[in-house]
């Protein structure tokens, strides 16, 4: 697997999982490690699809969780 297609797949990670329900960043992170990747790979992404917009927080309160945006809807649909 090339990095380019595990980045694919870690987008895909995150994303999937916000599709099914709004999660905190620890819960997040917990889950995408344990299925795939590193914390500081899934960190990475994270910020990368926070700063594209692909997903926010749900609230403005520090621990408030994060959910995926119709921007991240459309991302994950197209990823293969």
């Amino acid at each position: 697997m090339t990095n380019f297609d595990e980045r694919l797949t870690l987008a895909k990670t995150i994303l999937r999982e916000l599709s099914r329900a709004p999660l905190s960043r620890t819960t997040l992170d917990k889950r995408v490690t344990r299925e795939i990747g590193t914390h500081a790979s899934c960190e990475g992404m994270f910020c990368y699809l926070i700063q594209k917009g692909c997903i926010q927080k749900s609230g403005q309160k520090k621990r408030d969780p994060y959910c995926i945006t119709e921007k991240g809807r459309k991302l994950l649909e197209g990823l293969p």
